[in-house]
């Protein structure tokens, strides 16, 4: 990303034109209003004695723990009088979802998963941070979802590894393959496994590409946007979503075990591109703790996201006598439909002390290739955010990953979630 930016701002110079900051502001596009919903914010401030716990779910592009560290950071320098700065998170890493035995999944032949140990030890987990108030009272929570361990090694085997040959390799993505960082050192073993070894890292790292390779402005897009990106999406769609189901089921009980409050926790989703995808299918699916958590709250934020991609994937079928289905074959769950069940749900949550209609605030980047429009759903209220992250060049060109991945640390996004 770092020597992306660096072309954009050759070409700018080379231009005349010079690199710029991205436009200032975050534009309101509807269809609901933001005034008539309610601020992150404002939902802590009024929650002294209730926890409120925030379940932050990574989108795509993930191989790491910390895809939540920007936004807790920029959450707490925004919250000051709540969020105790000078006492840091008590902090437990490493929370693992077993998710059962290890699949006989296979891509074009070969095993995703070789081992038991491979499968065990790239499995997903959740690292949980909690916050003290000043003054006390109950904890700020945030739980960071990590699913990518799922995804990674579909990456590595399907495209990573023969791409060193087509485009030519991506050597930060292999090294995540290989569970070592940019010196040679472990990533660390506990949620990283090593899916190529040091002497397949090596070989792959120094291919010369047959055929000369792709262009270096279209291969960087194809290694980031396309490997290590877009086939997130692809593998969410396949045999692999009921592990992610799983995993996402699995996170969500985990956060109802105890949020260190006096009273039941208020929760909060905020869910990058194709991680809404993931909460809201599993829901579609009757994934009992996702069911009972997303019931019980009013408040979601979505980043990226891809809703209406994705349910390209699962379109409906017109219905014949009676209300039933014209094929015979049952449709996929529809997405829009969880939502719109998911909004169906306003005097449960009117019973908890929640506002009686849903709310999704969503904040998309118009320079991201995979960011799309949430449409209006009926019972939920729907507030379009358009934002710009990164650098832009006089709108030639923006930085492509930052405009997908930048929301959660974008100063901007931040001070409109928290309403301050």
């Amino acid at each position: 990303m770092a020597g992306f930016r660096r072309a954009l701002i050759a070409v700018g110079l080379a231009l005349g034109i010079g690199a710029s900051p991205a436009a200032a502001g975050v534009v309101e596009t509807g269809p609901d209003r933001l005034a008539d919903t309610t601020s992150l914010g404002a939902i802590i401030a009024s929650s002294a004695d209730a926890p409120v716990h925030i379940l932050f779910v990574h989108g795509m592009r993930a191989g790491d723990r910390g895809a939540s560290a920007t936004f807790r950071a920029g959450l707490c320098a925004r919250l000051k009088d709540i969020c105790d700065v000078t006492r840091p998170p008590k902090a437990e890493l490493n929370h693992r979802l077993s998710i059962g035995p290890r699949p006989d999944l296979t891509w074009m032949g070969q095993p995703i998963w070789p081992t038991d140990a491979a499968w065990s030890g790239g499995g997903p987990f959740v690292d949980r941070y909690e916050y003290p108030r000043k003054g006390g009272g109950a904890p700020i929570v945030v739980d960071e979802i990590n699913w990518w361990p799922l995804a990674l090694p579909l990456r590595c085997l399907a495209l990573l590894e023969p791409e060193a040959e087509l485009a030519g390799p991506d050597a930060a993505g292999l090294r995540v393959c290989a569970a070592v960082d940019g010196q040679g050192n472990p990533l660390d073993p506990t949620i990283h496994y090593p899916f190529l070894s040091k002497a397949d890292l090596a070989r792959l790292i120094a291919t010369r590409p047959k055929g000369g390779g792709a262009a270096a402005a279209n291969g960087f897009v194809k290694r980031a946007l396309m490997d290590w990106g877009l086939s997130d999406a692809v593998i969410a769609l396949g045999p692999m979503r009921d592990y992610l189901h799983d995993t996402i089921d699995q996170a969500f009980a985990y956060a109802e075990g105890g949020s260190g409050g006096a009273e039941p926790a208020k929760y909060v989703v905020v869910a990058e591109s194709l991680g809404a995808f993931i909460v809201f299918d599993a829901y579609a699916h009757g994934k009992t703790a996702v069911r009972s958590v997303l019931d019980d709250t009013s408040y979601v934020y979505f980043f990226a996201n891809q809703v209406a991609l994705l349910e390209l994937g699962r379109l409906g079928r017109p219905a014949g006598p009676a209300g039933v289905p014209s094929a015979a074959t049952p449709a996929e769950p529809s997405l829009l439909g969880a939502l719109a069940d998911w909004g169906a749900h306003r005097v449960l949550a009117a019973g908890a002390g929640l506002p009686a209609t849903r709310q999704i605030i969503a904040f998309s980047d118009p320079s991201d290739a995979l960011t799309f429009r949430v449409p209006p759903i009926p019972g939920v209220k729907v507030v379009n955010l358009y934002d710009r992250n990164g650098v832009d060049i006089l709108h030639i060109a923006a930085d492509p990953v930052a405009a997908h991945t930048g929301h959660a640390g974008n100063p901007q996004v931040l001070d409109v979630m928290v309403g301050r």
